[in-house]
């Protein structure tokens, strides 16, 4: 009688022990996904979706990697140039030049992932 209870109990844990993981199980596929501006316009939401994605990673290797003041100080700046383009999006502005703009900060966070000496595997794809 013992022992069958002492086997309830142990089967009882581990199925509750089981069961619990899944309440606590996240979805790291979509931990990058930012929703900063609407979708729309002709693959410009995609590639602003996208850049916003791009600052946070580079923010990431910046933390990662240790970067400078100046690091810093540039990923600011360049967070306040994409703040002011998401506006800009959202209130209809030219997308010939936010296209522009969106390729120029690009370039811009790439170099300041090169100048972070990130491993290959770090390096934001932009596919």
């Amino acid at each position: 009688m013992e022992v069958a209870m002492k086997k309830l109990i142990l089967i009882i844990v581990l199925g509750l022990g089981l069961g619990g993981t899944s309440a606590f199980a996240y979805d790291y596929r979509y931990d990058n996904r930012a929703a900063y501006v609407s979708p729309g316009r002709s693959g410009l939401d995609w590639r602003i979706n996208r850049l916003n994605r791009m600052l946070s990673h580079v923010r990431w290797e910046l933390s990662r990697y240790r970067g400078d003041w100046r690091l810093r100080r540039e990923v600011d700046r360049i967070s306040s140039e994409v703040n002011r383009l998401n506006w800009r999006y959202r209130h209809g502005s030219d997308s010939w030049r936010l296209r522009r703009e969106v390729d120029s900060l690009r370039a811009e966070l790439h170099q300041i992932e090169v100048r972070l000496h990130v491993r290959g595997g770090d390096y934001y794809r932009w596919d």
